[in-house]
């Protein structure tokens, strides 16, 4: 633990006060979702559901050479059922950085990632690499750029005692046709209830060639907290319109991990072909996509996330209605409740789903 100074008002009177005599910029955007779900044994949205986003992302170029940049976000969400006023909620903050940025070096702070999961690269499903990619607090992160290497160093930020915690480091070097990552994140006591946080020690080595169009990676973890190791190799191979990818990662005295990938995109048509096994359950998905033209495109897919369980599909459409519109009406499965409401990588309710989005 170790007490930290900078704190995101500091770093924003810092970056507001240099940038008086600047030439600054700020861009807005908007975005609102409307849409009616059924819901399905109490899985979705049960009716009509809706969101608002709004963005605001400054920047301004400082006498010294530096940019300041601030970038805030803010989400409305469904009404508040707790009031008697429907339609009406409160504004929730959901995403904010701000940083100050030169040719070589940046600091950053806010909703960023840490500096290990920034850099580093893995070789496919690897169980003893997790470092923390997310957390409830911020986190204040430094990147430098000096030849071919580009390194960073982040803490996270405990707004409650004004500390700083977990140290976590990741670095990427080029050379010729090789790249080389390492990442290090501490073991913490510090407690954080984000999903995305682990209190583990961690350390990984990974490198990445690029032969005849083929590209290999090598990668080893360490986590040294649960004394867990994995050693992965992962390679992807562009043939015509189509990719294939194929990992395998040992995982000492548990079962390795291994998958399949393949990917087509080629005109109006998009599909996908993935399969894996991970720690002795076998797991896949078959997804595609066609542009029928004049604004209209189709989809669907099939998965099965669980071994032995029952095979979750969707199929809709989507219709640019123009102007930053989109509609969509879309019917899905959760066969076996597993899915919740994100099922296929459009993340769909159970059941049917029709909707407009607006990007204004």
């Amino acid at each position: 633990m170790k007490s930290i100074l900078l704190t995101s008002t500091a770093l924003v009177a810092f970056a507001g006060a240099a940038a008086a005599d600047g030439h600054a910029s700020v861009d807005f955007g908007l975005s609102a979702t409307l849409g009616y779900n059924d819901e399905v044994d109490g899985v979705g949205e049960d009716g009509f559901f809706w969101e608002g986003n709004v963005s605001a992302t400054a920047s301004a170029e400082l006498d010294n050479g530096l940019t300041a940049g601030a970038y805030f976000e803010f989400t409305v969400d469904e009404d508040d059922d707790t009031a008697n006023n429907d339609y009406t909620s409160d504004l929730v903050s959901s995403d904010f950085v701000v940083s100050l940025e030169s040719d070589s070096a940046s600091l950053f702070y806010g909703d960023t990632g840490t500096a290990a999961n920034k850099r580093w690269a893995s070789a496919g499903d690897m169980e003893s690499d997790g470092f923390t990619s997310g957390n409830d607090s911020a986190a204040l992160r430094g990147d430098v750029s000096f030849g071919g290497v580009d390194a960073s160093i982040s803490y996270l930020v405990d707004d409650a005692n004004n500390t700083a915690e977990q140290l976590s480091f990741g670095a990427a070097a080029t050379f010729g046709i090789a790249t080389i990552t390492a990442a290090y994140q501490e073991e913490t006591d510090y407690v954080d209830t984000d999903g995305d946080f682990n209190a583990d020690e961690i350390l990984g080595v990974s490198a990445a060639v690029t032969v005849a169009n083929a590209t290999i990676t090598l990668a080893y973890a360490d986590n040294m907290t649960d004394d867990t190791q994995s050693t992965g190799i992962k390679v992807a191979y562009p043939f015509g319109p189509v990719v294939g990818t194929v990992y395998y990662v040992d995982e000492g005295d548990a079962d390795a991990n291994y998958g399949v990938n393949v990917a087509y995109s080629s005109g109006p048509i998009a599909a996908s072909v993935d399969y894996q096994d991970d720690q002795g359950t076998e797991k896949y998905k078959v997804e595609g996509s066609y542009d029928v033209g004049n604004g209209l495109t189709v989809l669907a897919g099939a998965l099965n996330e669980n071994e032995g369980d029952d095979v979750d599909y969707y199929a809709g459409a989507t219709y640019d209605l123009g102007g930053g519109a989109t509609a969509t009406f879309v019917y899905a499965a959760d066969e076996d409740g597993d899915q919740g409401d994100e099922i296929g990588a459009g993340e769909y309710d159970p059941g049917v789903t029709v909707q407009v989005d607006f990007t204004f």
